[in-house]
């Protein structure tokens, strides 16, 4: 059985678990500083950092966030040396269980073989690949945007879509486009 135990700050005995998990999954484009984590942790009732546990033991981590219409997961990933053992399905499933409210994701365009294996599984897992442009954009001022591609457990639909991007891009991006 996975448990999903949330991360209150940098002393938990499970963050330096957590951030070299962080580090290693996700380019640095698609990082969030650590320090803005630790502060979020701190300061924004919305967002939670999560340790994946199986047994007591650290599979993993999830960073997502609890708006009215929808719970977005920012970050996703299984420790690297247990990858393809089954826990990222078992414990994506898990948490969207425990979820009410339809869960969003951004993933990579499936144009290149590793965006396309993602893809894949989020869809295994319940997703739907929404097919409009999206723009993530940059964690910092120093950092390019990405083009990406939103995932939901609800039917694509233009309305909420364009809702869903709205409040990511000025909530958790703290950006306004022009």
């Amino acid at each position: 059985m996975i448990s999903i135990h949330t991360i209150h700050s940098a002393a938990d005995s499970l963050w330096d678990a957590w951030v070299d998990t962080y580090l290693a999954s996700f380019p640095i484009e698609e990082q969030r500083p650590v320090e803005s984590i630790e502060r979020l942790i701190a300061e924004e009732q919305r967002f939670k950092a999560s340790a994946l546990c199986h047994e007591g033991r650290f599979i993993g981590l999830l960073t997502y966030w609890r708006f009215e219409d929808f719970i977005y997961i920012e970050h996703f990933a299984i420790a690297p040396p247990l990858r393809s053992s089954g826990y990222g399905t078992i414990a994506l499933k898990a948490f969207i269980r425990q979820q009410t409210l339809p869960v969003v994701l951004e993933a990579e365009p499936p144009t290149e073989e590793m965006a396309i294996r993602r893809v894949r599984f989020y869809e295994r897992n319940g997703f739907t690949l929404y097919h409009h442009d999206y723009y993530q954009p940059p964690y910092t001022p120093d950092r390019q945007g990405i083009p990406l591609r939103l995932m939901g457990t609800r039917a694509e639909n233009p309305i909420f879509s364009a809702l869903v991007a709205r409040t990511l891009h000025r909530e958790v991006y703290a950006f306004e486009p022009m």
